[in-house]
């Protein structure tokens, strides 16, 4: 499984940039209130400044919200 250094490489350091440039961000937006041992569960919300798109899926936040994250981010900018 890769690590979040990993990911966090050349490829995605464009794909971010490119895509805050456009006025486009991803974030996570708990569903729940987490407790002192588990974290809130969240959504990831894309905004395209005038509209936000919100995951049907719900992540914890671990390493797979992470790797969403990442590739929202390479999949959106390769569109843009």
């Amino acid at each position: 499984m890769k690590t979040n250094r990993q990911l966090i490489d050349k490829e995605f350091a464009d794909a971010f940039n490119k895509c805050l440039r456009n006025g486009i961000r991803i974030y996570p937006v708990p569903t729940s209130n987490g407790t002192h041992k588990t974290k809130a569960k969240v959504k990831l919300i894309v905004d395209y400044g005038s509209k936000k798109v919100e995951s049907s899926e719900v992540y914890t936040q671990e390493e797979a919200m992470t790797d969403k994250i990442v590739e929202l981010y390479k999949h959106i900018a390769y569109q843009i």
